[in-house]
């Protein structure tokens, strides 16, 4: 009779429930249905604030503006001299260096909800954002202070990504960031690291193998598949789950092993100047997974919306988080990826992202 009454009385709310109980809301790549989140969310969070954490915790960038003229020349050049057939698919696609200032909004969400990181790097090509001023807590990192000169300039976030550890007076425990990452509520040093030290493995909920079989070929499926047979071979585990698409909890320790033992396979894609199908990315995917099989990481959940902000499906999802804001009950991060100049049917995305990042990460007549 509820039912009857409701349809009834109401049934343009009768027919939204109905439709969202039998069809939830997906945004996240764990699979929890958008109702669903909070619930995980407080649970999980009321138990990582009672870890206690005494080991400091740093915060590592990667980086370009693409508008550097300098840069911009020796991008063109290399890109000239490449050999197409040996690139990845959308290795060189402007998207990927991209600069829509997306980094300082991110750091302005580290600020604002994990405030106790100690140091954040930003490793870039002799470039500097415009916006940062002196800051004791904010460290340039050039390419040069930690990649060898005869893999320079290099266009590859996999040969960047696989000298993190090198960073001068790096904390033993960091979390690896995108520009594009973004903490979207208060969270615990306990969310990212363990007692002793243990990382959270953000796993998201997809298969490798299947992602395969479907036809993605991309220069990151492709590491993550040579990494995955690696494992296989050498510790007889068989690993097919990718990492959620955000901030990645690392330890220093851990990448210094990987080197040792595989320093000739990581030495081989080192020349590549852009992603190829032949690279291997050690902080998304192989170190962590290292840590796992080491014992060093254990398997967590960050509800991250991850999503193509050249899409229209963008707007969805900036919507959704507007909202969320409003009702307090945020994701723990959100993915605002710019992934190929061959999605750009959202008029004014720059504009859009913007927007939504000024209202999340600048006004302040909201409290989260």
């Amino acid at each position: 009779m509820k039912k009857i009454r409701k349809f009834i009385k109401s049934p343009g709310v009768f027919f939204r429930d109905y439709f969202n109980k039998k069809y939830p809301i997906i945004r996240n790549e764990i699979l929890c249905p958008e109702l669903e989140e909070n619930i995980l969310l407080r649970h999980d969070l009321a138990m990582e604030e009672l870890i206690h954490i005494n080991f400091p915790i740093d915060v590592v960038f990667t980086w370009v503006d693409d508008s550097d003229p300098i840069w911009k020349k020796k991008y063109q050049h290399f890109k000239s001299v490449a050999e197409a057939g040996s690139l990845g698919n959308f290795a060189t696609d402007t998207a990927r260096f991209s600069n829509h200032d997306e980094i300082r909004y991110s750091i302005k969400s580290i600020e604002k909800n994990i405030p106790w990181v100690r140091n954040i790097f930003i490793i870039t090509d002799d470039q500097r954002p415009a916006w940062l001023k002196s800051d004791d807590k904010i460290r340039v990192i050039d390419h040069k202070d930690i990649i060898d000169k005869k893999y320079l300039p290099t266009f590859n976030s996999h040969v960047i990504e696989a000298h993190l550890h090198k960073i001068p007076d790096l904390a033993e425990h960091f979390i690896y960031f995108n520009d594009d990452v973004f903490v979207a509520r208060p969270l615990p040093p306990g969310h990212f690291f363990k007692n002793r030290g243990i990382s959270s493995l953000f796993l998201s909920q997809k298969s490798l193998r299947s992602m395969q079989e479907r036809g993605t070929n991309t220069p990151t499926l492709s590491a993550s598949l040579q990494a995955s047979d690696t494992f296989e071979r050498d510790f007889k585990i068989l690993i097919d789950t990718p990492l959620v698409h955000t901030y990645v909890p690392l330890r220093k320790s851990i990448f210094e092993e990987a080197w040792r033992l595989y320093e000739t396979k990581i030495n081989g894609f080192l020349s590549n100047k852009f992603r190829t199908n032949h690279d291997l990315n050690l902080a998304t995917f192989f170190v962590p997974w290292l840590s796992y099989i080491t014992g060093k990481a254990t398997p967590a959940r960050d509800i991250c919306y991850y999503f193509n902000i050249r899409s229209t499906a963008a707007r969805s999802y900036f919507k959704a988080l507007k909202q969320a804001r409003k009702d307090g009950v945020l994701p723990h991060s959100f993915c605002a990826n710019d992934f190929n100049t061959q999605k750009a049917s959202l008029e004014k995305y720059q504009l859009v992202l913007s927007t939504a990042l000024k209202y999340h990460f600048e006004s302040e007549n909201e409290n989260v």
